[in-house]
């Protein structure tokens, strides 16, 4: 494993640890802005400038019990980039722990829900549904319909769409909640989502469903977005039925620093939002 940068506050041994973080440093089939493949660093390079004590839910994150194992080696090829994730996944869960991936682009959620194989809760500007993308059918645009292929279309709902090809709308996209559906149909919108989470489910964020204006370094760009506040009340409806997640599509080569410290605070929100709800 590369990289000796570690995100703040993983004080635990692999052993002890309940959280696992995992780089992919991955970004070969980005179609728009290159540079995810820096994002894991950048986002634990962030992740230093916030407090250990989440305030919002009075949370000690040095209690959480998180263990940074660094990045997979970097490869150019994409069923060898899913391979690895889905091996290192399959460890990760098989010894009980929680495994927090960081991007990288959104192609390597696809080897992380081969290993989970539950219901998948994607935030996301772009339904992602495409069965092939620049001929490569593990495209960053392909991942929601290689999700599909894995759990059923059933299983999958997207949050923030706002952004759809004509294909898609032809083969029938997956279920999903626009960010204009999230905002004029709120209570509609929450309810879909409670429904959703019902059971466990791999919570897969691509930064590009939030508004460029909370997060402006990610690949594929889209404004009308969810807000960071729309995330806390998200993450708050389905933090007690994540069992898995990544935070993919960031580009630090067009951030101002913003974006990877809202992808550090993030996680630090689901896991003190996990932890809480277990204290109640």
């Amino acid at each position: 494993m590369s990289s000796y940068l570690k995100f703040c506050d993983t004080i635990e041994s692999y052993e002890d640890a309940k959280y696992v973080i995992l780089g992919v440093p991955f970004d070969s089939t980005v179609s728009f802005r290159p540079g995810e493949k820096l994002a894991p660093n950048a986002i634990r390079q962030a992740s230093y400038n916030a407090e250990s004590l989440v305030l919002r839910k009075k949370f000690n994150l040095k209690e959480a019990l998180v263990y940074d194992m660094g990045d997979l080696d970097e490869t150019h090829d994409s069923e060898e980039m899913i391979d690895a994730v889905y091996s290192e996944v399959d460890g990760i869960v098989s010894d009980g722990k929680f495994p927090i991936l960081l991007g990288g682009e959104h192609s390597i959620s696809i080897g992380a829900i081969k290993r989970i194989k539950k219901k998948v809760l994607f935030i996301d500007a772009h339904t992602d549904f495409r069965n092939s993308y620049m001929g490569n059918i593990y495209s960053h645009a392909s991942v929601a319909r290689r999700a599909a292929d894995i759990v059923g279309k059933n299983n999958i709902l997207s949050v923030g769409i706002r952004s759809v090809s004509k294909e898609e709308i032809d083969v029938g996209t997956q279920d999903y909640i626009s960010s204009y559906d999230f905002k004029w149909k709120r209570e509609l919108s929450i309810k879909k989502i409670k429904d959703f989470s019902s059971s466990d489910l791999y919570f897969s964020i691509d930064v590009d469903g939030i508004d460029p204006a909370y997060a402006p370094g990610v690949g594929t760009p889209e404004p009308f977005g969810l807000s960071s506040w729309d995330m806390l009340e998200i993450i708050d409806l389905i933090s007690n039925r994540i069992i898995a997640l990544d935070i993919v599509e960031i580009t630090p080569l067009f951030d101002n620093g913003n974006t990877a410290f809202l992808a550090a605070r993030l996680i630090q929100e689901i896991i003190a939002s996990r932890e809480s709800s277990y204290e109640k």
